[in-house]
């Protein structure tokens, strides 16, 4: 029964671990490469950001909860390197929780949850022109980076 626990829990342990490993070996695996850009942004970028307006609350809050956000983008469609990555995202613990389609734009959004707080957000879009890959880790509810994004849309202070 222990050594059934205890395979049990590193399989477990596993699963969790390979969430993140899955998205940094994407970054490594595109990064760098002729007709990709990628950027990454530590969490000091995001405590500055909230610095630059202290009355803003939600982007403080936000900003203490993010631990990175990085963006990979392929101006070449035929890598298919988004495709590959939605492939994959079949054998790891993201959740699909919505997907849009217009024409031949593409967007896809995968969360992984630890009950209500997402420590894991992907994006992954396509269209005519370039792939994106977007992932945010932190400690999060849904509707705060909503929050966040809604006001920037429509420029509010």
């Amino acid at each position: 029964m222990k050594q059934i626990l205890i395979a049990i829990l590193l399989v477990l342990a596993t699963s969790i671990v390979n969430g993140q490993d899955f998205i940094d070996q994407v970054f490594k695996q595109y990064s760098g490469k002729q007709g990709f850009t990628s950027v990454v942004i530590s969490p000091q970028v995001f405590s500055l950001l909230s610095a630059i307006d202290p009355n803003d609350r939600d982007l403080k809050t936000i900003s203490e909860k993010i631990t990175s956000l990085k963006i990979l983008v392929s101006k070449d469609i035929s890598t298919g390197f988004t495709n590959d990555i939605r492939s994959k995202m079949k054998n790891t613990s993201f959740v699909s929780i919505m997907e849009v389609i217009d024409g031949r734009q593409k967007v896809n959004f995968y969360v992984k949850q630890a009950n209500e707080t997402i420590t894991d957000f992907i994006l992954i879009a396509i269209d005519d022109n370039e792939e994106v890959l977007l992932s945010i880790t932190g400690n999060f509810k849904l509707n705060e980076l909503a929050n966040l994004g809604s006001k920037s849309a429509l420029g509010d202070n």
